[in-house]
């Protein structure tokens, strides 16, 4: 790296932990991705916190060589991208939370947020699995479940940049699941990291036969803990495994019969699940295809970036310096 070359500060902020790294406007990782719990306060993510912890990255890319372009910021949740502001975001339990204008005015740089599934089409397109497609679909399966579009060479937001908010589509209001949205019966609330960890602990509280209370002694049940039931051969994880393969498999295949598009790119906690986890969702979305030809062509892989969300987190500040093609 040159004296001038330009780097940023790139910061993922997740349902319950962020990543943050510095990544220069080639796509090159600059050091490590440092993986951090997000500090909660009252079961509110505590945006003071995060700006404690952003401190010291801050200030080690300030002293950086190179030309410091300033912050990206990546969200779950709704962000507007004229204010900067977090609409929505029902896994860090924020409404209206102004994370652009408190970071701005914590560390006086420019600073450039977005929702986490635009930003992960905009990272794969510009440095990734996407960079010569020019139509795919970007799935988030974590703690929650999103989307996002990059059609016609260019991302796609939607009239007010929300487009892919797909977990929240609703399966059944009246019987469903309470959402951290405020509804019932999102998808999300099935097709989910939270939703199989929900499911796995009411299996266990309801006495039915699994291995998961010896794995996880006197621990919540996590998702992780389910994969590790079903490999060691547990019906009841293999189960609950196969009802959030439906559900997603459904989910994703109406993206496909509205969008039309071959490829799904798919990240999150949960994409790096089982090693066959993502085929099996593949399988099953093909079972809802209204397009034959559909069928025979979709491809869902797992995202070629190590955080897609942060890389294009990075990719959206040398967009704005115009570092690197705009793609929106």
């Amino acid at each position: 790296m040159t004296d001038k070359s330009p780097f940023s500060l790139a910061l993922d902020i997740g349902g319950t932990k962020l990543e943050i790294g510095m990544i220069d406007a080639n796509g090159n990782l600059l050091a490590g991705i440092d993986r951090i719990a997000i500090p909660f306060k009252d079961g509110v993510a505590s945006l003071e916190g995060i700006l404690d912890i952003m401190d010291d990255y801050v200030e080690k890319a300030k002293k950086r060589k190179g030309a410091f372009r300033g912050i990206g910021l990546s969200s779950c949740g709704l962000v507007d991208l004229e204010s900067g502001v977090v609409i929505i975001s029902p896994n860090q339990h924020w409404y209206g939370v102004p994370l652009r204008s408190s970071v701005r005015e914590r560390f006086d740089l420019p600073v450039y947020t977005a929702t986490d599934t635009r930003l992960a089409v905009l990272g794969e397109a510009a440095w990734g699995a996407g960079s010569k497609v020019q139509n795919f679909a970007w799935v988030t399966m974590g703690t929650g479940l999103g989307a996002a579009f990059f059609l016609n060479g260019k991302l796609y937001g939607g009239e007010r940049g929300f487009a892919g908010a797909f977990g929240h589509n609703t399966v059944d209001e009246i019987n469903g699941y309470p959402c951290g949205c405020g509804r019932r019966g999102c998808l999300e609330t099935y097709a989910s990291g939270r939703a199989l960890a929900r499911n796995g602990q009411a299996a266990v509280d309801m006495g039915h036969m699994t291995v998961l209370k010896e794995i996880a002694k006197d621990r919540r049940i996590t998702a992780k803990m389910v994969f590790e039931a079903e490999l060691m051969g547990d019906e009841v994880a293999k189960h609950l495994i196969n009802q959030l393969v439906r559900y997603a498999g459904i989910g994703i295949s109406q993206l496909i019969n509205i969008m039309d598009i071959n490829l799904i790119i798919m990240g999150g906690g949960l994409s790096k699940a089982g090693p066959d986890f993502l085929k099996r969702i593949e399988s099953e979305s093909k079972k809802h295809l209204f397009n034959a030809k559909a069928a025979n062509e979709i491809r869902i892989i797992r995202e070629s970036l190590p955080n897609s969300a942060m890389y294009g987190a990075a990719a959206n500040v040398f967009m704005h310096f115009g570092d690197t093609e705009v793609l929106w």
